[in-house]
């Protein structure tokens, strides 16, 4: 359990950002699972990942219910995190996809726990690649 990679320590743990554009999460199209760095809880599906242009990897739902925390910090933002070890994933905002253009079936399984944007968006996970370990679906 853990990582030893001091950059990805930086973020989880000390709640850095990585710059924009560097992780290459950001652009990888398998299928699979988004994990936490530190513990490995799953907490993205690659069904909900998309290009959000905005530099860091992006979800507009989490996998299942609880498994992301959020606090609302002083300035508005509202900071997610692993619920299982704390750690710092990045930050959500209300400028996700819309509802129209994604998969109907997928809009069924939004968890209960993920925010509510009360407009037609999507929240945006807009997550740290290096907070996050990517497990390719195997097939």
């Amino acid at each position: 359990m853990g990582t030893w990679n001091p950059f990805s320590l930086g973020v989880l743990k000390l709640g850095l950002t990585e710059p924009a554009w560097t992780s290459s999460l950001n652009y990888k199209k398998a299928k699979g699972i988004y994990q936490c760095a530190y513990c490995k809880t799953p907490l993205f599906s690659s069904a909900a990942k998309y290009d959000s242009g905005s530099g860091w990897p992006s979800f507009w739902k989490s996998i299942a219910a609880d498994r992301v925390s959020l606090k609302k910090e002083l300035g508005g933002r509202i900071e997610c995190s692993c619920s299982n070890c704390g750690g710092h994933l990045g930050h959500v905002f209300s400028d996700g996809p819309t509802r129209g253009s994604l998969n109907q079936d997928e809009l069924k399984t939004i968890p209960e726990s993920d925010p509510k944007t009360g407009n037609s968006r999507m929240p945006r996970f807009c997550i740290n690649g290096a907070a996050m370990r990517f497990e390719e679906d195997a097939e």
